[in-house]
């Protein structure tokens, strides 16, 4: 059996590739002549079509004609997308003013979360670091028996403890900075949120001084008198 098909793969190599052939000079018009692969690509989108077509009658066919959802009042088909008719709510100044409130202080949380993190991280590498920096003396040794020997008995670390702290130093660098620029994003965001916040009270005076360049729009307020 195995020297036949050794046999028929040999005759494999030396058969004639069948090509197929393009389109004649007299039929250009028509553009490219579809090839098999072409075919199939086609062949299997129809099939694809085809059958989704079938499984959406089979749904309709199948449905409840007593359902019902409130979807089916309060929406219209605009351009082949629904569409709801119901108006947006509106919210007054005091309400918009306690939800602004609400995510603000949600990211002074989430802020000061971060920050004890980084805090924490740094405290922590900073005394990696100073553990490192200690005086060292170098032992020489014979064979691996000996190394452990003196790891034993000395406390000495060997090239895969040095290894094993300077790869968790590194991870933990990356994610100091990590956090750092997280803390920096909340800060803008808290810092966008609060002229939000004071931008809804209609009744402070400000100006409003125009950026350009880079340079974002600012406001100044006036100091008022409190009684």
């Amino acid at each position: 059996r195995g020297t036949m098909s050794s046999f028929k793969n040999r005759e494999k190599v030396f058969q004639k590739t069948h090509r197929e052939r393009g389109q004649p000079s007299s039929r250009k018009k028509f553009g490219l002549l579809e090839k098999h692969k072409d075919y199939v690509l086609r062949a299997k989108s129809y099939h694809k079509k085809k059958a989704a077509l079938k499984a959406l009658h089979e749904k309709a066919r199948n449905r409840n004609p007593d359902e019902f959802y409130f979807k089916m009042v309060n929406t219209k088909l605009t351009d082949g997308k629904h569409v709801s008719n119901q108006p947006e709510e509106e919210y007054t100044e005091e309400q918009l003013q306690l939800m602004k409130t609400q995510d603000l202080k949600y990211i002074q949380m989430k802020l000061a979360s971060e920050e004890k993190k980084v805090e924490r991280l740094h405290q922590k590498l900073h005394l990696t670091d100073e553990a490192g920096t200690q005086n060292s003396h170098l032992l020489f040794v014979d064979s691996d028996e000996e190394s452990d020997v003196i790891e034993e008995s000395t406390g000495a670390s060997t090239s895969s403890d040095i290894k094993n702290e300077f790869s968790s130093g590194i991870s933990g660098y990356r994610e100091m900075n990590q956090r750092l620029i997280r803390s920096r994003q909340l800060k803008r965001m808290a810092q966008r949120m609060q002229l939000q916040k004071h931008l809804l009270k209609k009744k402070e005076r400000r100006i409003k001084i125009p950026g350009g360049d880079g340079i974002p729009v600012t406001y100044k307020w006036f100091q008022e008198r409190k009684r």
